[in-house]
């Protein structure tokens, strides 16, 4: 819900079984290539000296961007992706 408006449904149709001894290996190795793509497309923030486009910690990613055209950019990488 964004604003009081539900979007409309998904339907998820793929993925592992949750809490499998395998699948965390094989989502580190699925995410680690999602996010060197992100670094190697260069929009992202840079903060002091330091470039940031995402933070990743377990299953939660956060995609940082200075502007609503470059988070479309990076969401553009993550739906040719997946």
């Amino acid at each position: 819900m964004w604003n009081g408006v539900y979007s409309a449904m998904l339907s998820v149709s793929n993925g592992v079984n949750h809490g499998g001894i395998a699948n965390l290996i094989i989502f580190s190795l699925y995410i680690d290539e999602l996010l060197l793509k992100l670094a190697d497309s260069g929009v992202g923030c840079c903060f002091a000296k330091f470039y940031v486009d995402t933070l990743a910690y377990a299953d939660d990613i956060v995609l940082l961007t200075p502007s609503a055209s470059c988070m479309r950019t990076m969401l553009s990488y993550c739906e040719y992706f997946a």
